[in-house]
């Protein structure tokens, strides 16, 4: 089986892979690649038909382009043969129709990577500090709703507490995908379409000019080296209590309660030092499900039915939620019995509320673009953010990134890129128009 290196590769090898081998016999083996190869080398051993992968664990933006080359293989006849119904059922609506495409299921979701907002309580409700924004802005401090609350009330903890804490940072080093996650979720938040019925790209308008401007007020906010950081020294930042807010994905609220530093793998993350004094909230507007997995079985695999039942126990509720658990994993809750689960509510004192915020952040959360080229057009949105943190015109960047969009869409056919984004905005998420709730299937705890 396919994995991406590193940490997300412990599970199998640790954990879930050992496990099976215990209770069926079948010895597995894991072959770690990066992100990118997790695509490239599917397609590679597909065309030269070595058969050298069962199960792929790929991203749920390529299950279009690696179903209609014939790399994977529809499970329908394997989920009607042996899967209990009531597990896809236990699926959050926002992941249960991801591995769907062109009517068939070809995958099973398998990470829940919704980013979400982590504050400090200590701070919001410091009599002090609550006052004194009541005086500035006669509101209360809270959790911000909208982007402009963001980066007004990033920078009053900014005015107030800086050196000693920013109020917000924010993964914008190029080549880190916070660029292009951020942009994408405020930017559907904002009311911006990505493509108008002809395909063209649909950044340059107000609403790519207006994101651009609340980025830039945030960025202006943040702690110093802001547009350098990656996730990971964002991270470092928030645990050594340099930064009052952040958002990001789901391992963000493990580590600040310290439940990730207990294992030795993930020991390059600093011990937190703000553990209990952390509050979770849904992303003003609408929140990124920012990439995920979905396991897919080869097409050429010489035992697919052993690679379908290992796959269907692998992200079956009670194994999943044991994956989802383990402190050193990179996959996050995605089940409704994930967020209802009293084992994991009791992982740390706010567990809890962390696995509540997450429901809810689904509930209202977005999709990446699920189509072929995304990488590009996410890259094209990395650079436009890059240019602009230098200084560059907001609307001219626009205009250059919507100029690529629209020769990735070209390079790669436009009545047939048509197609793969008509079948995207099926999904619930898709926009903001049509999240879960939106359309009535909002999971309460």
């Amino acid at each position: 089986m396919t994995y991406e290196a590193g940490l997300q590769a412990l599970d199998p090898r640790n954990f879930s892979g050992p496990m099976w081998e215990q209770l069926t016999g079948m010895k597995s083996n894991v072959v770690e690649l990066s992100n990118p190869d997790q695509y490239s080398k599917a397609v590679a051993e597909h065309i030269a038909g070595s058969g050298a992968y069962d199960v792929l664990d790929i991203s749920p933006a390529w299950t279009p382009s690696l179903a209609d080359g014939g790399v994977i293989a529809p499970l329908d006849d394997y989920i009607a043969k042996y899967m209990n119904p009531a597990d896809l059922e236990d699926y959050h609506p926002l992941y249960k129709a991801l591995p769907t495409y062109k009517g068939k299921i070809w995958g099973f979701f398998d990470d829940g990577d919704m980013f979400a907002l982590y504050y400090r309580k200590d701070i919001f409700e410091d009599p002090k500090m609550v006052e004194a924004y009541q005086a500035k802005f006669n509101a209360k401090l809270a959790p911000p709703k909208t982007w402009e609350e963001y980066a007004q009330i990033a920078q009053f903890i900014t005015d107030q507490m800086a050196p000693n804490v920013y109020g917000a940072g924010h993964f914008r080093k190029a080549g880190s995908p916070g660029n292009q996650f951020d942009f994408l979720q405020q930017y559907r938040a904002n009311g911006g379409k990505l493509f108008g019925d002809d395909m063209k790209a649909g950044l340059a308008s107000d609403a790519g000019v207006k994101t651009l401007q609340n980025m830039i007020a945030a960025n202006a906010a943040s702690i110093p080296g802001n547009n350098e950081l990656d996730a990971v020294s964002l991270w470092a930042a928030f645990l050594t209590g340099k930064v009052a807010m952040i958002y990001s994905w789901p391992p963000s609220g493990r580590m600040a309660a310290n439940y990730s530093q207990s294992a030795t793998a993930i020991n390059f993350i600093p011990q937190s030092q703000i553990a209990g004094k952390v509050g979770y909230a849904v992303v003003p507007g609408n929140p990124e499900h920012a990439t995920g997995y979905n396991k897919a079985l080869s097409a050429d695999s010489a035992n697919p039915e052993a690679a379908y039942l290992f796959m269907q126990w692998a992200c079956s509720p009670p194994v999943s939620l044991a994956r989802c658990m383990l402190p050193y994993a990179l996959r996050d809750p995605y089940r409704i019995s994930h967020f209802k689960s009293e084992l994991y509510g009791a992982l740390f004192p706010s567990a809890k509320e962390y696995l509540s915020n997450l429901n809810n952040s689904a509930n209202v959360g977005l999709l990446d673009p699920i189509m072929p080229g995304a990488q590009d057009y996410f890259l094209s949105i990395d650079r436009m953010c890059t240019a602009v943190w230098a200084g560059a015109d907001s609307k001219a960047s626009l205009e250059t990134a919507a100029a690529e969009w629209n020769e990735t869409t070209d390079r790669l056919g436009v009545d047939s890129q048509k197609a793969f984004y008509t079948e995207f905005l099926k999904l619930p998420g898709a926009t903001a128009d049509n999240t879960v709730e939106k359309l009535g299937m909002a999971v309460t705890l």
